[in-house]
């Protein structure tokens, strides 16, 4: 008989997906690769773009700096460099970045896992450190339920939301559509629509 490990099963089934964990930490917050992806988020369907914790932090930093500074009617340079440093946000990563530029190893375009500078880094590494817990959506559109709701005007357009809540995800944006995007047929017809002109289901990359 195999002696499983012991597990809180409560603990066990509130766990993020570990794919949708491993494609936001390595593509988009180590890759800092920008994805199309639609979640769903107890119960509710957004789509938008997937992006690098990296990139969420300027530019939440940027946005308090400017914020900041625009409440001053006329900072000194010590305003600002005080300013630069309440908000610099760059160190409140919860990822793991291995040390150097991957752009300026000058190394090939493919490489063996087990030969990347940054493999071994990682692997050291993994072991002690908490797992990611938040991902990041850059113009998000809540889809359903109710009318969809854009947020690409806002101060911030990037939504960040708590892996441990994302019921249902597939990559790909939502395309969205309306009564007049469908193919017309006669009613008469009914038996005999003509093939549907979304080939894809209605999503894209």
């Amino acid at each position: 008989m195999v002696d499983f490990p012991e597990f809180e099963a409560a603990a066990f089934w509130q766990e993020p997906d570990f794919i949708l964990t491993d494609l936001v930490s390595l593509m988009a917050n180590r890759m800092n690769a920008e994805l199309g992806i639609t979640l769903m988020v107890r119960g509710t369907i957004m789509t938008g773009t997937l992006i690098g914790e990296r990139d969420y932090l300027a530019a939440v930093s940027k946005m308090f700096k400017r914020i900041t500074r625009d409440m001053l009617d006329k900072p000194t340079a010590e305003d600002i460099q005080s300013i630069e440093e309440a908000f610099a946000f760059d160190d409140l990563a919860e990822d793991f970045y291995p040390p150097g530029d991957p752009e300026e190893t000058g190394l090939p375009d493919i490489l063996p896992m087990d030969e990347l500078p940054i493999a071994s880094a990682i692997s050291e590494a993994a072991a002690g450190l908490p797992p990611i817990r938040f991902l990041h959506l850059k113009d998000p559109v809540i889809v359903s339920p109710g009318s969809s709701m854009a947020f690409r005007d806002s101060a911030l357009p990037i939504m960040r939301i708590r892996l441990n809540q994302i019921e249902g995800w597939m990559l790909g944006r939502v395309m969205m559509m309306t009564s007049d995007d469908y193919p017309a047929y006669d009613d008469d017809d009914e038996n005999e629509a003509p093939p549907s002109r979304y080939s894809r289901g209605g999503f894209v990359q």
